[in-house]
């Protein structure tokens, strides 16, 4: 393990995180908020200058006498697990400097929560609403950021040893993919992410919203984070073109950012076969979709909110079939995308409506975009490996293979997947158990390891829609902010920096 490199490249990213931070010190500067401009500043000094110097300390570990990288897959995974790390801790810098957060553990749950587009907050609602808009902004930020992925905008502006980080954050890219190749695959994910934003931005000012609402919002639905300026979340508005919107472009965002890719280089035909073609698109429009018609046939019938008895009771009149379809298809949009806004408690919906909305938060959205969850590909895998299983008790020498598209997949391939069924499982149980021994109740508990887990944000109970994790203990805080980045990183990237013979020579 060449740590020089290690630390050459984690140099680098830290210094792109300190300027990074000159955006929201504009944004403060602009509104007059000079005092949180001056803490943005001295936070991007401080990333600035530690960046700096671990690049030119160990640039000649890292750098042959020509230039090129001396370093392998093995430091670039390292670094993309540092990394994320790192940016956490950075963003967390200016909520203390600001005083917008006093507590440390709190700054740092924030900052993962924004970093990772998971979108749990430690925030009320009055603290929340009373905030300035550069801190605001910047916690937006850290969603845009988070959802194209450090690493992917440091491969963009730091071609130099870009391949291997590449490859540690992005999977299916080969290991002898030319260094332009990889270069042009980064360019074409960054032109697709901002294209998306920009388009969306757009859309959101012509329903009304103001230029700064409407950044904010597209910031947390492109990259399916989902914090907003308001505490009533998307619901502040209560414009039903505003949540049209965010429940296209939240949908969008759930899907392979390679469809887009494709639409530009190819045209539409081509990739409109793509989607015919693609059974992880199909079945994930599919749950949508059912899982939309079952909460709003659950929420219609469900006498106990309908009209005077549900008025009371501060819940919506959903004697309403039209209020039943907006609110369940926004929540089923949000939350399967892991995106996480809000129109409706929905913690406090019929049980069954809670437990469908909390599988589709286990599942989560297409492989290769920025929605969490464990993706719909692998569920169809983990399930198609199991039918497996039992078609070769019942048959033990026959030939059964496993198929997605058409394509049979290879051995190591079913491996890497069950693995990390395993892997998620294991750290769901264990998490669970964790938060339970902090006096955390069961539901609340679980619901706050899923929520984090999957990036997707909020839970039930004491970590519901209308809840914070604020009442936490600083050592759940702390846990949750791990699960987040382990989400984040799809385990691996991060699990192996705790095995010791990866650090070895």
């Amino acid at each position: 393990m060449n740590l020089g490199a290690v630390a050459w490249l984690l140099g680098r990213v830290i210094l792109l995180m300190g300027l990074f931070q000159l955006v929201p010190a504009a944004v403060a500067e602009y509104y007059s908020e000079r005092d949180d401009a001056l803490a943005f500043l001295l936070s991007a000094l401080i990333a600035v200058l530690l960046g700096l110097g671990l690049s030119a300390i160990y640039r000649g570990r890292a750098l042959t006498s020509e230039g090129r990288p001396d370093f392998f897959r093995r430091e670039g995974l390292a670094a993309v697990g540092l990394s994320w790390v790192a940016a956490s801790v950075l963003g967390a810098i200016p909520f203390v400097l600001a005083g917008a957060i006093a507590s440390p553990v709190d700054a740092f749950f924030e900052s993962a929560s924004g970093i990772t587009t998971t979108g749990s907050t430690i925030l009320p609602a009055e603290h929340l609403d009373a905030l300035n808009r550069g801190v605001l902004f910047w916690r937006s930020f850290l969603h845009w950021l988070g959802g194209v992925g450090i690493v992917l905008v440091f491969v963009v502006f730091f071609p130099t040893g870009g391949r291997s980080l590449f490859r540690s954050e992005v999977p299916g890219v080969s290991r002898e993919a030319a260094h332009t190749r990889v270069r042009d695959s980064a360019l074409s994910l960054a032109r697709v992410y901002v294209g998306l934003t920009v388009i969306q931005i757009g859309v959101l000012t012509m329903t009304g919203v103001g230029l700064y609402d409407a950044t904010l919002h597209a910031f947390g639905t492109i990259a399916t984070g989902g914090f907003s300026n308001h505490s009533a979340s998307a619901g502040y508005f209560g414009s039903w073109a505003f949540e049209a919107v965010l429940i296209v472009f939240m949908f969008l965002a759930g899907i392979n950012f390679a469809l887009y890719d494709s639409i530009l280089r190819r045209g539409w035909r081509s990739a409109w076969d793509t989607v015919r073609g693609s059974t992880e698109i199909r079945v994930y429009a599919g749950i949508m979709a059912a899982a939309t018609v079952l909460i709003t046939s659950v929420l219609w019938f469900w006498g106990g909110s309908n009209g005077v008895a549900g008025a009371a009771d501060g819940l919506p009149d959903y004697s309403h079939l039209s209020l039943c379809l907006r609110d369940s298809m926004f929540s089923v949009v949000s939350i399967q995308t892991s995106t996480g806004f809000g129109t409706a408690d929905f913690d406090r919906w019929p049980d069954l409506c809670r437990a469908v909305l909390m599988l589709l938060a286990a599942i989560g959205g297409c492989a290769g975009s920025t929605a969490g969850g464990i993706k719909v590909v692998r569920v169809l895998i983990v399930a198609k490996v199991a039918l497996r299983s039992v078609q070769h008790f019942s048959r033990p020498r026959a030939l059964h293979q496993v198929r997605i598209d058409g394509q049979t997949l290879d051995e190591p391939t079913i491996a890497m997947v069950t693995g990390y069924f395993g892997l998620w499982s294991l750290v769901m149980i264990a998490g669970t158990i964790a938060l339970t021994a902090l006096d955390v109740d069961l539901i609340s508990a679980s619901t706050a390891v899923l929520g984090t887990l999957n990036n997707i944000g909020p839970g039930l109970a004491a970590v519901g829609p209308a809840q914070t994790f604020a009442d936490m203990p600083d050592l759940a805080k702390l846990l949750c902010s791990i699960f987040m980045i382990l989400g984040r990183l799809e385990f691996y990237a991060l699990v192996v920096l705790f095995l010791p013979r990866f650090w070895r020579s």
